[in-house]
């Protein structure tokens, strides 16, 4: 989570919250360059039909709109797709198959997971798509694939299906993608579910805390906690000010969210609400505070306590914190991934 890991007592703010997680969709960081490592898979998904294959000869047509490409609508199943095969577009267009009710798609540095395939729309091949390798969703950051496929899913909302053209300037570039057999003038079709989103603060339903504790205020989104006249904790408490509705956190699990934390004598030593970024959590997690995320669940604010012998028993130079000094965090668990 950002805050110092248990196998380096000495941390600087900079380390609080650990590292980025490396979660990169097949398309990401192709842009522009012809073959490379991350260039997707080729392999066809059986149970998506992208019927009406062009023949070579065939000019292509340009569309306006994507009214005329077929998109089936049960998302519990791979997509049928049928288009025009051959076509071009102008402009990336996007088309809404099916209209989620979850959350929405915000912020560049969101994660998403969605599951996807893709076409080559001059060939009508399909050239990747995660429901042929397997079946499971693909996350990533929205800022870490090629700006079509972004622009697509930013603004959707969760249980989405779209349709979306991208054009090669959206795409992988002039220099398109050989190992995917992707032309620097072909347009890329997707179809694309959006499976989860991580959400860009607390949701879910107010909870009164129990008396003796911290108080908590909020100014704009960004919490604040006051010590002053609370006794210091004696053992980790865990008190839910919001309880989100989503994904359980499990012990073998990447958690993002944004935290605020305090010494007991009211000092604030971390706080990343400022930021446009967000905490990464996991097994390099100080124990306490990863334990206090254990059963949690996505959406939820957590105020956590936790006495001086388990918080910074040796204190810690960068930030200064004396040894035995107390504390207590604001946590909002705003996204969970199982571990692979």
């Amino acid at each position: 989570m950002h805050i110092f890991g248990e196998s380096r007592p000495a941390v600087t703010k900079a380390a609080f919250l650990g590292s980025l997680m490396a979660l990169t969709l097949v398309l990401g960081a192709c842009g522009g360059e012809s073959g490379g490592d991350s260039s997707p898979s080729v392999s066809p998904a059986a149970s998506t039909d992208t019927s009406a294959t062009a023949s070579p000869e065939v000019s292509p047509a340009s569309l306006a709109d994507l009214a005329g490409i077929e998109v089936s609508a049960d998302t519990a199943a791979a997509p049928t797709i049928n288009a025009p095969y051959p076509f071009t577009v102008s402009e990336t267009l996007v088309r809404t198959v099916v209209e989620g009710s979850g959350a929405e798609v915000t912020g560049d540095n969101t994660l998403v997971s969605v599951q996807y395939a893709g076409i080559n729309a001059t060939t009508g091949e399909e050239f990747d798509s995660s429901w042929a390798r397997g079946g499971q969703p693909v996350t990533f950051p929205l800022n870490g694939v090629v700006a079509g496929f972004s622009k697509a899913i930013k603004g959707q909302k969760v249980g989405s299906r779209i349709v979306t053209a991208i054009t090669p300037a959206d795409g992988y570039g002039p220099n398109g993608n050989s190992n995917a057999g992707i032309g620097g003038s072909d347009v890329l079709l997707f179809a694309i579910d959006i499976v989860d989103v991580q959400l860009s603060g607390p949701s879910g339903e107010t909870v009164t805390p129990a008396e003796g504790l911290p108080v908590v205020t909020e100014n704009n989104g960004v919490p604040t906690i006051a010590t002053a006249g609370v006794p210091e904790p004696t053992s980790v408490v865990v008190q839910p000010l919001v309880k989100g509705s989503g994904t359980v956190v499990p012990q073998n699990a990447s958690v993002r969210s944004k935290a605020v934390c305090v010494t007991w004598d009211g000092t604030e030593f971390y706080n990343d609400y400022a930021s446009s970024g967000t905490d990464d959590n996991g097994k390099g997690t100080h124990a306490a505070l990863w334990q206090a995320l254990q059963g949690q669940q996505v959406g939820s604010r957590l105020l956590v306590t936790v006495p001086g012998d388990q918080a910074f028993p040796a204190g810690n130079p960068n930030p200064s914190i004396a040894p035995n000094s107390a504390m207590a965090c604001v946590i909002d668990i705003l996204y969970v991934q199982a571990a692979s």
